[in-house]
């Protein structure tokens, strides 16, 4: 019962960044500017929580403060990819690469640290335990002793699913995704709706950058995020734009993630355990190639026929 604990603890807490992140990318598929750049993205993100936090002491206050340079960047983005018709895929790829070094050399010239950046002064999300549920096997696994971002990505996709269903922001998007002409013949901002999509995007990968830094460690390692980009890049080209099976998706990756974790060195080599999830991922894109046609993602925004 332990182990099994141990494993939907650390599953739950593997779950919270990738479904935050493949949140976010979900609106870049509906307007189909898909955000290829969700490690870079994530990495700035965890790095920018911990050097406001350092500076602040507030935990709090630095969540909010990189959700707010998150939404910065997500409009600069929007605005190359949709303004300036800046190839997207391109632009994701030098956003992860640009990341992977911008941290490497800011940890240095700041901090003087190699590697890893750990000091008691940085502030950590604080854990919410339910009372009565935090006991309980299994249950309180799975319901208690994580961070206020855990549950709120929850909200997010019950809020995302009413959202799709019923809101004129939602239909937009995908109007701006799969018919801009019609979308902008019957008064719609296309350009507005592809600039939201990637300032959302950025905003909840700043978010989820922020839980892998402040809410699982407390500290900032260099290329922390390991590869937990891309695997939320691949759960959002699986679920066709539907946020059921995004977070189902997302579920598989993160328990893959911490079974690769928790895995005994007797049972399975380290290094095969670590490449477990992206196994996974990779299975399922070749299922979904398999059973599906292309959805039409640009590499480039076009330019809206005049009337």
């Amino acid at each position: 019962m332990d182990i099994l604990d141990a494993f939907l603890s650390s599953g739950i807490r593997f779950i919270t960044p990738i479904l935050l992140a493949a949140l976010g990318c979900l609106l870049t598929e509906w307007t189909k500017d898909l955000n290829v750049g969700l490690e870079g993205a994530m990495l700035f993100g965890a790095f920018f929580g911990v050097v406001i936090g350092l500076a602040t002491g507030n935990a709090v206050l630095a969540v909010l403060l990189t959700l707010l340079l998150g939404a910065i960047a997500g409009a600069l983005f929007g605005i190359l990819v949709s303004v300036f018709r800046v190839n997207v895929f391109v632009a994701g790829i030098v956003l992860n690469i640009f990341a992977g070094g911008a941290t490497v050399y800011l940890l240095r010239s700041l901090y003087g640290v190699k590697g890893t950046l750990s000091d008691p002064a940085i502030p950590k999300l604080p854990k919410i335990v339910i009372p009565g549920i935090d006991e309980v096997p299994i249950l309180g696994a799975v319901l208690s002793g994580h961070t206020v971002l855990t549950y709120l990505s929850w909200v997010i996709v019950i809020g995302l699913a009413l959202a799709a269903r019923y809101t004129v922001v939602a239909r937009h998007m995908k109007a701006a995704g799969e018919h801009p002409e019609a979308l902008a013949s019957a008064g719609g901002n296309v350009t507005l709706m592809r600039i939201l999509a990637q300032v959302w995007c950025f905003t909840m990968c700043a978010l989820a950058g922020v839980q892998l830094s402040m809410g699982q460690l407390s500290l900032f390692t260099e290329g922390m995020t390991s590869g937990l980009g891309f695997v939320a890049l691949a759960a959002v080209i699986f679920c066709r734009g539907k946020v059921g099976l995004l977070t189902l998706m997302c579920v598989l990756f993160g328990l893959a993630t911490a079974v690769s974790i928790l895995v005994d060195a007797t049972v399975m080599p380290p290094q095969f355990a670590q490449m477990l999830p992206y196994v996974v991922a990779f299975i399922g894109l070749v299922v979904l190639a398999r059973t599906s046609r292309s959805g039409g993602m640009r590499i480039a925004t076009p330019k809206l026929e005049e009337a």
